[in-house]
C-alpha cells in the first residue's frame, strides 16, 4: 500500500506518464525510481527514503511545496532546514560566517564543483 508521500506525488503526476516526468527532472530521477517512491517500496520491497535533494527536484518539477514533501517523506524541520542548501539553487542566499558569497565566488565553488568546466 502506497505511503502518505507516494499517494501524494501520485495525485502531482495525474495523467502525465512517468517517462515525462522522468523528462522533465532532466534526467536526474528515473521514472522507475519514480515509481517506487508512488509505491513506497523500492523494486526489491525496501522501504524507501527519498533524499532532500530528490524532494527537492521534484517539488519543482510538480510546483509544489518542498517543506511538504519533506514532511510527507518523514523529515524534521531540524534534519533539513539548516543542513541542505543546494549550491546550483539561485533562489538561496549563501553566506559564510554571516557574510553573503559574491555572485563571482559561487560560479568558482560551482566550477569546482563541476571538475573545472565552465558549461553547467
Amino acid at each position: 500500500m502506497p505511503d502518505k508521500l507516494g499517494s501524494y506525488l501520485r495525485e502531482l503526476r495525474g495523467k502525465e506518464s512517468l517517462r515525462d516526468v522522468s523528462k522533465r527532472t532532466n534526467g536526474k530521477i528515473s521514472h522507475s525510481y519514480i515509481s517506487d517512491l508512488e509505491k513506497g517500496v523500492s523494486r526489491r520491497g525496501n522501504k524507501i527514503s527519498p533524499s532532500p535533494e530528490t524532494l527537492k527536484v521534484l517539488s519543482k518539477v510538480y510546483n509544489t511545496d518542498y517543506d511538504k514533501l519533506m514532511k510527507l517523506a518523514g523529515y524534521s524541520d531540524k534534519d533539513y532546514k539548516k543542513k541542505y542548501v543546494d549550491l546550483a539553487d539561485d533562489d538561496v542566499v549563501m553566506s559564510y560566517e554571516g557574510k553573503p558569497i559574491p555572485p563571482e565566488d559561487l560560479e568558482i565553488m560551482r566550477r569546482f564543483f563541476r571538475g573545472g568546466k565552465n558549461d553547467k
